[in-house]
């Protein structure tokens, strides 16, 4: 039986692919599939080299289900059909440019096979890189349930590559809603934290290349924010007081921060405002805004 499906899902120039690939072939545990879906549209150089770098890999015999959207659909979407055909009893999600340490799908199947049904799955530190090289290292992880933390989106997984969970409950959760083009992951463990908790191995087993190719401009994230903030507003409504505030607070000083690293000033002080209504600013918030008003200046 396969113990545990890996799911790439890889869109737009796959810079990262091939180690990213290799990182899931050198697992000491070798009782798994490797599924990848391609998102990319089927005329684009992105797509042309992408077939490349998965033909070279199946060319040396390597075990891969390649699967190909004609046309870009999004991340959730490509997930799905990740998930539509895997057969290991766990599920393991890998961006297309993130990695595996060696012993990172042995050591999540290995908690997981000691934990009872109430955990849903399992999360590890992590180590963020970005142009090669480490600039944040994650690995104070906790185990428990983080819903509220999830609704407000401060939850520290660090990426969608740090979720490793159980078949089944990704069947019952009905995978990932399609319509979220963005916040998928927060999404998802919305659902999951509704019943099950997580978890935690305090090492850094997955490392993230944080490029920030395809970040979204402040309008888009609003747009974001309010599908994320309506698809969950009965269940922020029976939290206490407090932790209603602490989650509009938190996607707002979100905004508002995005606003200034993209200029967009009067959007930015519109949700400073607007985040005030929920609690004043702390001392990180404070100091961040500082921040990137000066890097602005600087720029």
């Amino acid at each position: 039986m396969i113990k545990v499906s890996v799911i790439i899902t890889t869109y737009g120039n796959p810079v990262f692919l091939e180690k990213c690939i290799e990182s899931v072939f050198n697992q000491s545990l070798k009782d798994i599939e490797l599924i990848i879906v391609d998102d990319n549209d089927s005329d684009t150089e992105a797509r042309f080299l992408t077939e490349k770098t998965v033909d070279n890999f199946i060319k040396s015999e390597r075990n891969i289900t390649y699967l190909k959207h004609e046309f870009n659909q999004n991340g959730a979407a490509a997930r799905n059909t990740g998930i539509a055909v895997a057969s290991g009893k766990y599920i393991s999600f890998l961006d297309n440019d993130d990695e595996y340490h060696v012993d990172r799908l042995h050591k999540c199947y290995e908690v997981m096979e000691m934990s009872d049904e109430t955990v849903a799955g399992v999360y590890t530190g992590c180590e963020l890189k970005r142009n090669e090289k480490t600039y944040h290292i994650l690995k104070n992880v906790l185990e428990g349930n983080f819903l509220k933390e999830t609704l407000a989106c401060t939850f520290k997984f660090s990426t969608g590559s740090n979720i490793f969970v159980r078949k089944s409950v990704v069947n019952e959760l009905n995978a990932f809603d399609i319509q979220f083009l963005r916040h998928q992951d927060y999404e998802f463990l919305v659902r999951l934290f509704q019943k099950y908790s997580l978890k935690a191995i305090p090492e850094v087993l997955v490392i993230k290349n944080n490029e920030n190719f395809n970040l979204p401009n402040v309008y888009k994230m609003i747009e974001i924010k309010e599908q994320f903030l309506s698809k969950f507003s009965s269940i922020i409504k029976r939290l206490e007081v407090n932790e209603q505030k602490y989650i509009y607070h938190s996607h707002y000083i979100s905004i508002a921060e995005h606003g200034l690293r993209t200029k967009e000033f009067k959007i930015s002080s519109k949700y400073y405002l607007k985040a005030k209504d929920y609690g004043a600013l702390t001392l990180k918030n404070r100091y961040r805004k500082v921040i990137f008003t000066i890097l602005n200046y600087i720029k």
